[in-house]
């Protein structure tokens, strides 16, 4: 099973299925559970387990596997005793029509203009067409994989970080910066994990990621030149501690104080007998 034909399978599913906030967050627990698992038909995973994943109630739980085994999304049973319940994840992708982005919609276009041109090329030769169709799906094949893993990474980076599944409108934002911004995967686990070591939560990680989005960072080659660049400027800006910091004087201070020119001892004996003769009245 391909995760993010899945994954992009799953949000197609749900414009015309709606589920709870729950049950997406389940969902999204599952599918990590069994793409860990190496995408077994059938797989076991406890109660307590989903509970830490989603951040759940036991029985939120398991109102949530219900709405989406009647809606078509998942299948499972119930043991007996304290075994866990048996899930099974259906290949939506086999279900509904793979769109993800407008780029994803540009690229299927290509993708049916590159056919088109493939049917047109073909020549008499059986050799020469085994060759374009060869061609033509291992393009395909390439492409689907590296889009898989990348999702794939982001996707768990995510979870480790922060200790819980992103939401679908968390996932459709990174799938912006993925495929319209043309930021790494790198990039994006990058940010993540940069918001984690000082406790930040997503919405961090999103003002880091618009920061580099518009001075042009795509590659995790750029985001290391520019934390070396940043810390350059820093190291220029700081003092070194042997220079003593000198305060700014006054420009008076520098000037000679001018004399004061003496007073007449008349004039000072004529005002200390008129302040007398004052106080003696009163």
């Amino acid at each position: 099973m391909n995760y993010i034909r899945l994954i992009n399978a799953f949000y197609d599913r749900l414009e015309t299925s709606q589920l709870s906030t729950s049950a997406i967050a389940l969902w999204h627990a599952l599918a990590n559970v069994n793409n860990k698992a190496g995408w077994l038909r059938e797989f076991g995973v406890a109660v307590s387990v989903l509970c830490i994943k989603t951040g759940l109630s036991e029985r939120t739980i398991s109102n949530a596997r219900n709405d989406l085994k009647m809606k078509g999304f998942i299948d499972f049973r119930s043991r007996k005793g304290s075994k866990s319940a048996i899930y099974q994840l259906y290949d939506l992708s086999a279900m509904v029509a793979y769109k993800v982005s407008e780029k994803s919609l540009l690229s299927a276009i290509d993708a049916d203009n590159l056919s088109d041109n493939v049917s047109d090329n073909l020549s008499d030769k059986p050799s020469d067409n085994v060759s374009a169709l060869v061609s033509y799906e291992t393009k395909q094949n390439e492409t689907k994989q590296t889009t898989a893993v990348s999702r794939q990474n982001w996707f768990d980076e995510y979870y480790q970080c922060f200790g819980k599944q992103p939401n679908p409108m968390q996932c459709k934002n990174i799938v912006v910066y993925l495929d319209q911004d043309g930021l790494e995967d790198a990039v994006i686990c990058k940010a993540f994990r940069m918001a984690a070591e000082v406790g930040k939560t997503y919405g961090y990680a999103v003002g880091i990621l618009n920061n580099w989005s518009k001075k042009g960072i795509k590659k995790l080659s750029d985001v290391e030149r520019e934390q070396k660049e940043f810390q350059a400027q820093r190291q220029r800006n700081h003092r070194p501690n042997d220079q003593q910091h000198r305060e700014i004087e006054p420009e008076w201070m520098d000037k000679p104080q001018k004399e004061q020119p003496q007073e007449d001892p008349e004039v000072v004996q004529q005002r200390a007998r008129e302040l007398d003769e004052f106080l003696k009245s009163i």
